[in-house]
């Protein structure tokens, strides 16, 4: 003999499941998500990651709300299509993120070769806008961030001598700890990784002062020829903001 409500109990139970599953449907079209393509390998997606890795940590957000796409290309252009041709595991694209971002550098051309094309990096600009990707551009170099968590800065340097001025400034924080550091082994994983830590409390200063450098410009600002400037700020604060 059938059990006396048993019916209504498995009922229940279907409903109690689909409601489950509702809810966590709903939660995870909700999940505000990032992805990003860089033009280093290293030093850059290592520095986003660092930010995230504490709210993942704690499980405020999801393991995939940060996806940095696979690395092929160094120029401007490259970078874009790297964001664009990536595919996830999960048969995610691009276009299926909330925040989509390419990280480049100005990086002027220098007589010794390296360095990009203005025109490659102007149509970098303008196809991810058309794209509606967001660009954190620096303009020259990445390094710029870092030199902004110790000063404002708003007449033209270059790349090495950003990082000239970077490095000098991160020894004296930690002269054991930074005493290798140089040009080549700043864009390194692990030493970001500790240039982050060391520099974690002075990143407000260093937003504030990337926003004051944007705003100085006005509308007339062209990322191109403005030396200094940055949005690395603004991929910063989404980044940051990723569990509201």
């Amino acid at each position: 003999m059938a059990r006396r409500g048993g019916n209504n109990h498995l009922q229940r139970q279907k409903e109690l499941k689909e409601k489950d599953f509702n809810r966590q449907k709903a939660y995870k079209s909700k999940v505000p998500d990032v992805i990003i393509a860089c033009e280093d390998s290293d030093s850059s997606p290592t520095y986003f990651k660092q930010i995230v890795s504490k709210l993942r940590e704690e499980k405020r957000i999801t393991p995939d709300s940060l996806v940095v796409a696979k690395h092929r290309h160094t120029n401007p252009l490259g970078v874009l299509k790297d964001l664009i041709e990536h595919r996830c595991d999960n048969g995610k694209t691009y276009k299926d993120f909330k925040n989509k971002w390419i990280v480049i550098d100005r990086d002027i051309a220098r007589v010794n070769g390296g360095g990009h094309k203005k025109e490659d990096f102007n149509l970098a600009l303008q196809k991810a806008k058309k794209d509606n990707v967001k660009v954190a551009y620096s303009n020259d170099s990445f390094e710029l961030w870092y030199l902004l968590h110790f000063e404002y800065r708003d007449t033209a340097i270059l790349r090495d001598e950003i990082s000239d001025k970077v490095i000098k400034k991160i020894k004296s924080i930690n002269p054991h700890k930074f005493s290798s550091l140089d040009r080549k082994t700043i864009k390194q994983k692990n030493v970001t990784k500790d240039i982050f830590n060391a520099l974690i409390d002075l990143q407000d200063i260093a937003v504030k002062n990337a926003k004051k450098l944007l705003e100085s410009y006005g509308d007339s600002h062209d990322p191109e020829s403005d030396n200094p400037s940055t949005t690395v700020h603004l991929l910063v604060e989404v980044l940051k903001g990723l569990d509201r």
